[in-house]
């Protein structure tokens, strides 16, 4: 063991290979303890779960990704459905020698997230989602109209107080560090963040859903613009444990305890 994996304190970063590039990731726990893969959503970065990884830290290997197209992670010259960060994902883990493991997605993360255990049968152990997005075809269209708008640069910079503002409206304003940093991540993301919703509302999350067969955990606040989502999840999947936290659609961040309590209880029950 190296002393740095002696430091389950330590924040660690680093890049996996997959097909098309190179995939950023933050890492912080125990070495040879159970697996957690973290996947975040549009347009945030694998930042977003430092809080909750920390509080897990001491029991679990925790590995947060940034999605391609997302924080330090390649650019990817085309995404034609959300399998294709699916995939890079699962490459990645590969590349890491992680063989099984526990996934969390958090929104566009929990979208893909939720096709590991069909798509790749007996690798994940379990399968947590804050914010399942388990929508109708009306909502998924309804949902495209005002979350896969074009957003990019342009001279008078009205962009920046377009995204400032956007930011807040889903409650990244609970801090003024939170909404910094979700601003950066936003900017970097400006082209890769369109595309991503436009595949989410393309992809048959129910469909998945039903079909996932490891443990699964589904986590929301009731002022997420997915908690509606959240309901009809709960109602598809009752034999799915089930978890009401804080924060807005910045759980990990504005109620990290409640969120890694949360999961821990979870996952202390599930092996791995």
């Amino acid at each position: 063991m190296t002393v740095e994996q002696a430091r389950p304190d330590r924040l660690r970063f680093g890049y996996a290979d997959c097909r098309d590039g190179q995939i950023h990731y933050r890492r912080q726990g125990t070495a040879g303890k159970p697996v957690v893969a973290f996947y975040h959503q549009t347009a945030s970065s694998g930042a977003m779960f430092e809080k909750v990884m920390a509080r897990l830290a001491d029991g679990y290997d925790c590995i947060a990704f940034d999605t391609p197209g997302f924080g330090y992670s390649y650019e990817p010259a085309e995404v034609d459905s959300v399998g294709y960060y699916t995939d890079r994902m699962m490459e990645a883990l590969d590349d890491l020698g992680i063989e099984r493991f526990h996934a969390c997605g958090h929104h566009t993360g929990g979208c893909l997230a939720v096709e590991m255990p069909v798509r790749y049968p007996g690798r994940v152990l379990s399968l947590a989602m804050i914010g399942p997005v388990e929508a109708t075809a009306e909502q998924r269209a309804e949902f495209r109209k005002h979350f896969s708008a074009p957003f990019k640069p342009e001279p008078s910079g009205a962009y920046l107080d377009e995204a400032w503002r956007y930011l807040a409206g889903i409650g990244a304003d609970q801090t003024l560090e939170l909404h910094h940093r979700e601003l950066v991540d936003h900017l970097r993301s400006w082209e890769a963040l369109t595309v991503a919703f436009n595949r989410v509302w393309d992809q048959d999350f129910a469909a998945f859903h039903q079909r996932v067969d490891c443990p699964m955990l589904h986590m929301c606040s009731r002022d997420d613009v997915i908690w509606p989502f959240y309901e009809q999840a709960r109602a598809a999947r009752p034999d799915a444990e089930g978890v009401v936290v804080t924060g807005a659609d910045f759980q990990c961040d504005v109620d990290a305890d409640g969120v890694a309590g949360g999961l821990r209880d979870f996952l202390d029950r599930q092996g791995g």
